[in-house]
Protein backbone atom coordinates (compact mmCIF):
# COMPACT_ATOMS: atom_id res chain seq x y z
CA UNK A 1 0.00 0.00 0.00
CA UNK A 2 1.09 3.33 -1.13
CA UNK A 3 0.61 6.53 0.66
CA UNK A 4 2.33 9.56 1.95
CA UNK A 5 2.89 10.54 5.59
CA UNK A 6 0.74 13.78 5.18
CA UNK A 7 -2.21 11.58 5.31
CA UNK A 8 -1.27 11.04 8.86
CA UNK A 9 0.49 13.82 9.91
CA UNK A 10 2.19 17.16 8.12
CA UNK A 11 5.37 17.85 7.71
CA UNK A 12 5.36 21.20 9.52
CA UNK A 13 4.49 19.08 12.49
CA UNK A 14 7.38 16.73 11.83
CA UNK A 15 9.65 20.10 12.22
CA UNK A 16 8.11 21.30 15.22
CA UNK A 17 9.49 17.98 16.88
CA UNK A 18 13.21 18.07 15.67
CA UNK A 19 12.87 22.04 16.15
CA UNK A 20 14.09 23.09 12.64
CA UNK A 21 12.88 25.34 9.87
CA UNK A 22 11.29 24.65 7.11
CA UNK A 23 15.02 25.91 5.22
CA UNK A 24 16.37 23.61 7.32
CA UNK A 25 14.42 20.96 6.20
CA UNK A 26 12.18 20.61 3.40
CA UNK A 27 9.03 19.42 2.54
CA UNK A 28 10.63 17.72 -0.64
CA UNK A 29 12.77 16.26 1.71
CA UNK A 30 10.05 14.60 4.07
CA UNK A 31 7.88 13.75 1.05
CA UNK A 32 10.60 11.16 -0.05
CA UNK A 33 9.36 7.75 -0.10
CA UNK A 34 11.80 7.00 2.56
CA UNK A 35 9.90 8.10 5.12
CA UNK A 36 6.53 6.67 3.76
CA UNK A 37 7.51 3.17 3.67
CA UNK A 38 9.54 4.02 7.07
CA UNK A 39 5.95 4.98 8.60
CA UNK A 40 4.15 2.05 6.91
CA UNK A 41 6.94 -0.62 9.00
CA UNK A 42 6.44 1.53 11.46
CA UNK A 43 2.37 0.89 11.35
CA UNK A 44 2.92 -3.10 10.48
CA UNK A 45 5.00 -3.26 13.88
CA UNK A 46 2.22 -2.23 15.67
CA UNK A 47 -0.05 -3.92 14.07
CA UNK A 48 -0.79 -5.86 11.14
CA UNK A 49 -4.29 -4.57 10.74
CA UNK A 50 -3.28 -0.95 11.34
CA UNK A 51 -4.10 0.49 8.24
CA UNK A 52 -7.37 -0.64 7.39
CA UNK A 53 -8.12 -0.12 11.07
CA UNK A 54 -7.11 3.32 10.72
CA UNK A 55 -8.82 4.09 7.13
CA UNK A 56 -12.15 2.78 9.14
CA UNK A 57 -11.83 4.57 11.82
CA UNK A 58 -11.39 7.51 9.53
CA UNK A 59 -14.32 7.09 7.16
CA UNK A 60 -16.30 7.44 9.77
CA UNK A 61 -18.76 10.52 9.71
CA UNK A 62 -19.07 10.57 13.99
CA UNK A 63 -16.24 8.49 15.77
CA UNK A 64 -17.13 7.25 19.16
CA UNK A 65 -14.74 8.39 21.35
CA UNK A 66 -12.09 5.26 21.08
CA UNK A 67 -11.93 6.14 17.40
CA UNK A 68 -10.98 9.45 18.23
CA UNK A 69 -8.52 8.40 20.61
CA UNK A 70 -7.32 5.86 18.39
CA UNK A 71 -6.85 8.91 15.56
CA UNK A 72 -5.07 11.15 17.59
CA UNK A 73 -2.75 8.81 18.60
CA UNK A 74 -1.42 7.64 15.29
CA UNK A 75 -1.37 11.25 13.87
CA UNK A 76 1.19 11.69 17.09
CA UNK A 77 2.84 8.66 16.82
CA UNK A 78 3.60 9.30 13.38
CA UNK A 79 5.01 12.74 13.99
CA UNK A 80 7.66 11.08 16.20
CA UNK A 81 8.00 8.25 14.58
CA UNK A 82 9.10 10.50 11.20
CA UNK A 83 11.06 12.38 13.65
CA UNK A 84 13.04 9.45 15.28
CA UNK A 85 14.22 8.50 11.47
CA UNK A 86 15.28 12.21 10.91
CA UNK A 87 17.66 12.31 14.20
CA UNK A 88 20.23 10.89 12.56
CA UNK A 89 20.93 13.19 10.22
CA UNK A 90 19.66 16.24 12.15
CA UNK A 91 23.32 17.72 12.93
CA UNK A 92 23.69 17.21 8.36
CA UNK A 93 20.67 19.36 7.65
CA UNK A 94 20.47 22.16 10.78
CA UNK A 95 23.70 24.61 9.96
CA UNK A 96 25.25 26.57 12.74
CA UNK A 97 26.02 29.50 10.57
CA UNK A 98 25.71 30.16 6.89
CA UNK A 99 28.22 32.83 5.35
CA UNK A 100 27.93 33.96 1.84
CA UNK A 101 31.22 35.39 1.76
CA UNK A 102 32.86 32.21 0.77
CA UNK A 103 29.96 30.61 0.58
CA UNK A 104 30.94 28.46 3.98
CA UNK A 105 28.70 26.46 6.27
CA UNK A 106 29.35 25.28 9.67
CA UNK A 107 27.52 22.73 11.32
CA UNK A 108 27.08 21.75 15.32
CA UNK A 109 28.77 18.70 16.51
CA UNK A 110 26.13 17.47 18.62
CA UNK A 111 24.24 19.83 20.47
CA UNK A 112 21.08 17.85 19.18
CA UNK A 113 21.38 15.81 21.91
CA UNK A 114 19.04 16.33 24.23
CA UNK A 115 16.54 17.22 20.88
CA UNK A 116 17.02 13.32 20.13
CA UNK A 117 16.87 12.28 23.65
CA UNK A 118 13.39 14.05 23.96
CA UNK A 119 12.50 12.71 20.02
CA UNK A 120 13.09 9.40 21.15
CA UNK A 121 10.62 9.64 24.44
CA UNK A 122 8.16 11.15 23.02
CA UNK A 123 8.05 8.39 20.30
CA UNK A 124 8.19 5.96 23.13
CA UNK A 125 5.06 7.22 24.89
CA UNK A 126 3.23 7.93 21.93
CA UNK A 127 3.89 4.03 20.66
CA UNK A 128 2.47 2.68 23.73
CA UNK A 129 -0.48 5.30 23.48
CA UNK A 130 -1.04 3.81 19.72
CA UNK A 131 -0.80 0.33 21.17
CA UNK A 132 -3.51 1.09 23.88
CA UNK A 133 -5.92 3.16 21.95
CA UNK A 134 -6.07 0.32 19.48
CA UNK A 135 -6.34 -2.21 21.65
CA UNK A 136 -9.59 -0.33 23.42
CA UNK A 137 -10.43 -0.12 19.85
CA UNK A 138 -10.79 -3.69 18.69
CA UNK A 139 -12.17 -4.28 22.74
CA UNK A 140 -15.85 -5.06 22.48
CA UNK A 141 -17.68 -2.41 23.71
CA UNK A 142 -20.25 -2.91 26.41
CA UNK A 143 -24.07 -1.28 25.67
CA UNK A 144 -25.74 -0.14 28.78
CA UNK A 145 -29.83 -0.81 28.23
CA UNK A 146 -31.93 1.37 30.08
CA UNK A 147 -34.17 -0.53 32.60
CA UNK A 148 -37.72 -0.22 31.73
CA UNK A 149 -39.90 0.32 35.30
CA UNK A 150 -43.40 1.40 33.95
CA UNK A 151 -44.97 0.93 30.65
CA UNK A 152 -48.16 0.76 28.97
CA UNK A 153 -50.38 -2.29 27.61
CA UNK A 154 -52.94 -1.70 25.83
CA UNK A 155 -56.08 -4.46 25.67
CA UNK A 156 -56.53 -6.34 22.68
CA UNK A 157 -59.85 -5.83 22.90
CA UNK A 158 -62.35 -2.55 24.20
CA UNK A 159 -63.73 -3.78 27.40
CA UNK A 160 -66.51 -1.40 26.56
CA UNK A 161 -67.84 -2.19 23.63
CA UNK A 162 -66.59 -6.06 23.45
CA UNK A 163 -64.94 -5.55 19.34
Amino acid sequence: MSFQITEFTSYADVRAALGVSEDDLEDTTLGLNLYADMLEVEFEDVSATFLTTYAAAQATDTPTEAQARFLKAARLFSTYAIAKHCCASLPLFAAKDVTDSKASITRFDSPYRDTVKSVLDQYGRMRNRLATALAALAAPTTLSVAKTYFSVVSPATDPITGI
